[in-house]
């Protein structure tokens, strides 16, 4: 039987100053006792605004947290939130309070001018309010004996060299040149080598250095602290993040399987990276399909699809991304309604968030799924997507 609070509800709202050690309690009890240090992205005073609680009588009974990033995709910059630790309180469960503070984050999110709700978990607290797996990305595994393949990946004069924060430099510094990322400030970086937590996993920064700088950068979880693992798996490597010389980052694959003695080694290729898939196709080794980390969720989409109109004209011509009109049938951030794209009397037509998310971003199960209305003007827009999607990596809360 659900308990029946002994005090009104106060919130949803944002955590008050004095309200750390309750948060501390709730989340540790929810989650684990270390949440506090594997998030510190989430869980510091600047981000305090950003986690909405409700609260009954002397506990919080529920929270939802965020983080708010700029995004680069191919060159147009958009506001992407990330909400992660979400949490009610056991007896508390059963009353829709994870629900009004999941919708309290993404009203929140619309009013700070967020375009973009990316969700670390897909049950069905998020897919109800049409948050989707999406992205038309690949995962490419190098078997520990696959010789072919890892002569094909290695490269004379490239060595494997482990990172520390002084390097955080030079590792901006490359990070700052991929084409899809999120724009990542100096703090994100001190506190992932503060925690060592990265996708909430123990993990390893290593560069690859031509001897005289570095020339790519992978994050990988550790193979003994791999979530799940039972004991006499094999090892195996899962890079998390990677930005640099894609040959560079194919090389480390190999190396990687020789530092940690691992049976095999992974990682997630964005559909936007074609020269690191090339890379590895032509080293022999298939992809398989893979959706994007965690779900999403458009909050505006009028503001989204302006801010990505010189991507789409550069995929479909001025005039025509210049006519687009983009309109949602609710504000931002609201759960119902459709959308409409239209080039004068020709619109076509999304029901719900449920299906905007992987139209515009890639269908991991490459249903293509079609909107309804004019069917030229669906053509012409199917030629400008998907958009690319965003990978976490450091940036997982």
């Amino acid at each position: 039987m659900v308990a029946e609070p002994t005090t009104p509800p106060d919130g949803p709202r944002a955590l008050g100053s004095d309200e750390w050690p309750l948060l501390d309690h709730l989340v540790s009890t929810v989650f684990r006792p270390e949440m506090f240090h594997d998030y510190p992205q989430l869980f510091n005073a600047s981000n305090r605004a950003n986690l909405r609680v409700i609260r009954e009588g002397g506990q919080l009974v529920t929270h939802v947290g965020f983080t708010i990033r700029p995004a680069v995709l191919l060159g147009p910059v958009i506001t992407v939130a990330c909400i992660g630790a979400v949490a009610t309180a056991p007896e508390a469960r059963g009353r829709g309070l994870g629900s009004v503070c999941v919708q309290d984050a993404f009203d929140h999110a619309s009013a700070s001018g967020v375009d973009l709700m990316m969700i670390s978990g897909g049950r069905g607290l998020y897919t109800r309010v049409g948050c989707r797996e999406v992205g038309a990305d690949h995962r490419f595994t190098l078997e520990a004996g696959n010789a072919a393949s890892r002569r094909a990946v290695t490269r004379p004069g490239l060595t494997l060299v482990p990172l520390t924060a002084h390097d955080i430099p030079a590792l901006g510094a490359i990070h700052e040149r991929e084409a899809v990322r999120f724009v990542r400030p100096r703090d994100d970086w001190e506190r992932a080598f503060d925690c060592g937590i990265v996708m909430n996993t123990p993990s390893d920064f290593w560069g690859v250095s031509d001897g005289s700088g570095t020339v790519a950068y992978v994050v990988v979880h550790r193979p003994d602290r791999v979530r799940n693992r039972k004991d006499g798996d094999v090892l195996f490597v899962r890079v998390v993040e990677h930005a640099g010389s894609r040959d560079a980052v194919a090389h480390a694959l190999s190396a990687l399987i020789d530092q940690y003695g691992a049976g095999r080694a992974e990682v997630h290729v964005g559909g936007h990276d074609a020269d690191l898939g090339r890379v590895l196709r032509h080293a022999g080794l298939q992809g398989v399909p893979e959706p994007s980390s965690g779900t999403i969720r458009v909050i505006d989409f009028p503001g989204l699809m302006g801010k990505v109109r010189p991507l789409i004209a550069g995929r479909i011509g001025h005039d025509l991304a210049s006519r687009l009109v983009f309109e949602a049938d609710e504000r931002a951030g609201n759960a119902r309604g459709g959308f409409t794209i239209g080039d004068g009397s020709r619109t076509i037509r999304l029901a719900d968030h449920g299906a905007l998310g992987p139209w515009l971003f890639g269908d991991p199960g490459d249903t293509h799924p079609e909107p309804d209305g004019d069917r030229s003007l669906a053509a012409e827009l199917a030629s400008a997507l998907p958009l690319p999607a965003l990978w976490y990596g450091v940036n997982y809360v």
